[in-house]
């Protein structure tokens, strides 16, 4: 499809040439190695002559010039890092064989990191004579270091390198609000820099301040920044220019047909969550000078620069040295050995939105219509693949409706799907099936995945915490409908927690709160980022991290008799007991041999486990119900909601409310009835331990007289004394004040059925990395 016709209607045809992101994938890990194998630069002149143009692809989607396309058509290479699908689009249709320089943003990744990988993986090419082009969003110059960095160092070692200007938010922003920078003047600061190097701002003057949505952010979020140093910029601002004066909160508009965003707020006004949910990524503010400043004589004179009274500490230099190999620089080098296009990469598809808008961009009778009628536009231009929520979102003519369009709609994971996912992240046997099996025939499952993640808060059930334990968030999502999650803070229970767009928020009656993203760090390990607290100026920003469960199973999980492999002869082996310690003693678990405690450390396996040369089996566990699974338990039932239930487990029997259970069967851990009680007739239960308190618990399903199932969940209460003994004892690595609070919550819990804490997190934690580690394995 990719002809020279000049109506937009050629668009309504994907593209005759397209890469996949397969192919795409396979670019990358080919060069990658190459330049991993390559090593750091000697520093030589180039044997070959090589040539680097870097293009900027304007504000607009694909607001390049015939020159610029005539440019990327006949280079050798050609890279890209643009931030709009449909440039994509348009660039991979012009170039199949191009590399997006996205692959290098990574969750929570160093951006200097990204950055020089980038630029090295440009001068690759460049390096080896050929004639590459490397295209980056708005002005190739302006907030793009790796360009200047790629151009610096390609001149350096004697190949031609050019830099072709683009139009920038700057460009676009003086044109949209009226702004003269030559009259009085004009101040641009970057506003993390602004804050961090006490720049002095002159409110004589225009001040236009630059990625405020990521201010005192250093890494990257794919699922976008929350904008919890905001405030520490409003500080700022209010101190020059008061809390009344007006902010413009400006994003150019990027595809034809649409208005910029020139929404005007008060300083104070930007304090509000709301407002600042507005603020993101692509936002720039500017401010109005406030006064016309006299000329100082004195100044015109001598020309000085360094003001009186000035305290800041001095540069190495004016500019930022950003062309050596330092240990960062050769750290990102180091990158290249292991690098694999991270699951979470977006890859661009040619699709029928993203077309539209390049129609947009080169057909002015559609574009007039589309002003006038925007429905009608996209209803007459669409192709028939062009999906119904695509449709709407085009129809609305608004920025983020129509780069969701182009980027593709994500569909909701279909029921079955839904199941499927429910069934991986609930199940860890189902999670370990997709680990040895992959995921040939689900084509969407990264999608799907990611749909449920930032939709159900259940895969992110977990504790999370600063390293000290100053600060503790206890998650307990639940898979229901409607969800009943339970969050904590610093153990103290939240109301009404709510979890949307992959965003946990709740608000307070003092109206502080909380607003926590989950997302994954760079170590695979969940977290909440966000702000804890007042929600504004007195927010704390927090980046909480799941403190980690330990490798292998807790002892907990191997409670019970066992007896080891047959000795020589086929003698029947020794007895193993694995129990905790006895009532108001140490709350720990103990192992003995034939009635001995032994200190020496368990080596659990897949099948069995070791203890001080002791070969066990799980397999021949001792079929009697443990001893330490004994005891009165509260049961929780859905017919009394109000109450429950006392069941008692012993050496004697079982008993439900006092009265005798005579048709109970018990072996090992199971124990099952019929013909019982009213209040259970029947029932088939698991016992275990909970690794937290050490306690026993139980959970199963029991039977109505007319046999519909209900869910049973039990547990034998935890009193003053013993919760003591837990929270002065703190195991797995927590910290001892979430611990602490861990135990208390377990030990309330308790007197209710429990909350089976530990085996949610375990869970939730296991199941979503096996997933997770499936999906990465497979190239997902």
């Amino acid at each position: 499809m990719d002809s020279d016709h000049p109506s937009a209607h050629r668009y309504t045809r994907p593209f005759d040439r397209f890469p996949s992101r397969r192919e795409h994938e396979a670019r990358w890990a080919e060069l990658t190695r190459a330049i991993a194998a390559a090593g750091p630069p000697t520093g030589e002149p180039a044997g070959r002559r090589g040539e680097l143009t870097v293009l900027g692809s304007g504000i607009e989607a694909a607001g390049f010039t015939r020159a610029d396309e005539r440019l990327l058509r006949e280079a050798d290479h050609v890279f890209h890092c643009v931030a709009d699908p449909a440039t994509v689009v348009r660039i991979n249709a012009w170039r199949p064989d191009a590399y997006d320089l996205g692959v290098f943003y990574d969750d929570a990744k160093d951006r200097y990191l990204t950055y020089v990988q980038m630029s090295e993986a440009v001068l690759h090419f460049v390096r080896a004579g050929r004639r590459v082009a490397a295209v980056f969003y708005g002005h190739p110059g302006i907030f793009v270091l790796s360009s200047h960095r790629a151009v610096r160092i390609a001149r350096r070692e004697g190949h031609r390198a050019v830099m072709r200007p683009g139009i920038s938010a700057l460009d676009v922003l003086c044109a949209d609000l009226g702004v003269d920078p030559s009259t009085p003047g004009m101040q641009t600061f970057e506003a993390s820099d602004l804050l961090i190097r006490d720049r002095r701002i002159d409110p004589g003057l225009h001040l236009v301040l630059w990625q405020v949505g990521i201010v005192g952010e250093l890494d990257y979020q794919r699922a976008g920044f929350t904008n919890r140093h905001l405030p520490v910029l409003l500080d700022r601002l209010e101190e020059v220019y008061g809390p009344d004066h007006t902010v413009v909160n400006y994003v150019g508009a990027r595809y034809r047909g649409l208005d910029p965003v020139t929404a005007e707020h008060t300083v104070a006004a930007l304090r509000d969550p709301a407002v600042q949910r507005t603020v993101t990524s692509a936002s720039t503010w500017y401010l109005a000078p406030t006064a016309a400043a006299p000329a100082d004589p004195q100044v015109l004179r001598r020309l000085g620069l360094l003001k009186p009274g000035q305290t800041v500490r001095p540069p190495d230099g004016p500019l930022r040295t950003i062309d050596e190999y330092g240990p960062r620089e050769l750290a990102a080098l180091d990158g290249f050995a292991d690098f694999r296009v991270p699951a979470a990469y977006h890859w661009q598809e040619d699709t029928p939105g993203a077309r539209f808008v390049l129609a947009l961009g080169e057909d002015s009778a559609l574009r007039e219509r589309y002003v006038r009628e925007p429905e009608a536009a996209v209803a007459d231009w669409a192709p028939p693949e062009l999906g119904t929520a695509e449709r709407a979102l085009l129809a609305r003519r608004e920025d983020l409706a129509l780069q969701a369009a182009a980027r593709g709609v994500r569909q909701r994971p279909a029921p079955e799907a839904a199941r499927r996912l429910r069934t991986l992240l609930t199940r860890k046997s189902a999670a370990r099936r997709l680990l040895r099996d992959g995921s040939a025939g689900w084509p969407s499952i990264r999608q799907d995945l990611d749909s449920v993640l930032a939709g159900a808060l259940y895969p992110w059930t977990g504790l999370y915490g600063t390293p000290d334990g100053d600060l503790s968030v206890y998650v307990l999502g639940r898979a229901g409908d409607p969800p009943r999650h339970r969050v904590h803070v610093d153990g103290r229970r939240i109301a009404d927690p709510r979890y949307e767009r992959g965003v946990l928020r709740w608000r307070e009656p003092d109206g502080s709160g909380g607003e926590l993203r989950t997302e994954f760090g760079r170590d695979g390990r969940r977290r909440l980022v966000g702000i804890v607290g007042a929600l504004g100026a007195a927010g704390r920003a927090v980046c909480l991290t799941e403190y980690p469960l330990p490798e292998t199973p807790p002892l907990a999980d191997l409670v019970g008799g066992y007896r080891s492999e047959t000795g020589e002869g086929g003698e029947g082996g020794v007895r193993v007991d694995v129990a905790p310690g006895a009532p108001g003693t140490d709350p720990r678990l103990r192992v003995s041999i034939d009635g001995e405690p032994v200190t020496a450390a368990v080596l659990i396996g897949p099948t069995g486990f070791d203890v001080d040369g002791v070969t066990v089996p799980f397999a021949r566990a001792v079929p009697d119900v443990p001893p330490c699974l004994y005891g009165d338990y509260r049961l929780r039932l859905p017919s009394r909601p109000d109450g429950g239930a006392e069941l008692r487990v012993s050496a004697e029997g079982v008993a439900l409310d006092g009265q005798p259970v005579p048709k109970a069967e018990a072996s090992g851990r199971r124990l099952g009835w019929q013909d019982g009680p009213d209040a259970v007739p029947t029932a088939d239960l698991t016992l275990l331990l909970d690794p937290i308190t050490l306690h026993p618990m139980l959970h199963g399903t029991g039977r109505t007289a007319d046999g519909e199932p209900f869910p049973l969940v039990g547990m034998v209460p935890v009193d003053a004394e013993a919760a003591q003994r837990l929270a002065e004892r703190p195991r797995f690595g927590i910290p001892a004040a979430p611990w602490a609070q861990l135990t208390a919550l377990a030990a309330e819990a308790s007197r209710d059925g429990g909350l089976f804490w530990w085996h949610g997190w375990e869970q939730s934690a296991t199941a979503l990395r096996t997933v997770e580690r499936a999906l990465w394995e497979g190239g997902r």
